[in-house]
C-alpha cells in the first residue's frame, strides 16, 4: 500500500424546470361596532342668555368629566353620552349600544415560472496506484461523479425552491392586501346588519340613559350658577362671602355694601 492518491470530478448541469405556486394569505379582523339613539333638547327656551354664557364660561375654564370636542362639550354617562352645542344652544342626549363583530378574508394567485440555469459542482474521491482495498482509480471516479450529481440534484432543488419562495415573497403582500379587503367586505356585511340592532336596543334604553344625562347636566348648570353668583358679588364688592355645597346643595352667603 502506498500514500492515497485523489482523483477530482468537475460536473456541469443545465437546469431548465417549470416551477408553480399558489400563494395564499388570510385576514382575520375583530372591530367595534356601535349603534346609537340620539334626541336633541334645545335650552334657549329654557335658560335665559346669562345662564348660558355662564354655562359656557365653566366649560371653557375645564370642568371634571367634561371633554371639549368639535361639537362642543362631551359628558359620558353610563349606557351613552350628553354633548352641549353651543352654537345651537342646545344638548344632544346619546343612547349607544356596543358590540364586536369578526370576520374572515382569503385571497389566492397562482405564480408560475421557469428556473433556467448552469449547475456546476466539483467532488473529489481517493484511490490507491495498487488499489489497496479494492480502491482503483476508477471506483474513487464513479463515486466522486454520484456523488457530483447527488450535489447537482440538491443544487437543482435549492434553485426551484428559492424561485418560489422569491414568488412568495415578491406576491404576498399583493395578495394579503386582497385578503384583507375581502375581510373588510364581509366585516361592513356583518356591521351594517349588527349596527341596526343595536340602534334599536339603544331606542329602547334612550330615556334611561337622558336621565342620567339631564342629571350630569344639571349638576353641571348649577356650578355655572354658582360660579355666576359668586363672580356678581365680588364685582359688587359683596363681603363675608361663604360657599357650602352638601348634599348636591349649592348655599351662598354674601352681604352687599351699603
Amino acid at each position: 500500500m502506498c500514500n492515497p492518491r485523489r482523483v477530482e470530478v468537475t460536473l456541469t448541469r443545465s437546469l431548465s424546470e417549470a416551477w408553480e405556486r399558489a400563494v395564499r394569505r388570510t385576514v382575520a379582523m375583530t372591530d367595534r361596532v356601535v349603534g346609537e339613539a340620539r334626541v336633541s333638547q334645545p335650552l334657549d327656551t329654557a335658560l335665559g342668555v346669562p345662564a348660558l354664557r355662564a354655562l359656557e364660561t365653566a366649560l371653557a375654564r375645564g370642568v371634571p368629566g367634561w371633554e371639549e370636542v368639535e361639537a362642543g362639550w362631551r359628558h359620558d354617562v353610563d349606557g351613552g353620552y350628553v354633548i352641549y352645542r353651543p352654537e345651537e344652544r342646545a344638548l344632544e342626549i346619546v343612547a349607544t349600544r356596543a358590540d364586536e363583530i369578526s370576520a374572515e378574508g382569503s385571497a389566492e394567485e397562482v405564480v408560475s415560472g421557469v428556473v433556467e440555469e448552469k449547475l456546476s459542482t466539483t467532488t473529489r474521491g481517493r484511490y490507491y496506484d495498487d488499489g489497496y482495498g479494492g480502491r482503483t482509480e476508477d471506483v474513487a471516479r464513479n463515486e466522486a461523479t454520484r456523488e457530483g450529481n447527488r450535489q447537482l440534484d440538491r443544487l437543482a432543488q435549492s434553485r426551484v425552491a428559492g424561485a418560489r419562495e422569491s414568488a412568495e415573497r415578491e406576491h404576498g403582500d399583493t395578495v394579503e392586501a386582497r385578503a384583507r379587503e375581502a375581510a373588510q367586505r364581509e366585516w361592513n356585511a356583518r356591521a351594517e346588519e349588527r349596527r341596526a340592532q343595536l340602534a334599536e336596543a339603544a331606542r329602547a334604553h334612550l330615556e334611561a340613559v337622558g336621565v342620567r344625562c339631564r342629571a350630569s347636566f344639571h349638576q353641571l348648570l348649577a356650578l355655572a350658577y354658582r360660579d355666576a353668583i359668586l363672580a356678581y358679588a365680588r364685582r359688587q364688592g359683596a363681603e363675608d362671602i361663604s360657599c357650602n355645597e352638601e348634599g348636591g346643595v349649592v348655599d351662598i352667603e354674601f352681604r352687599l355694601p351699603g
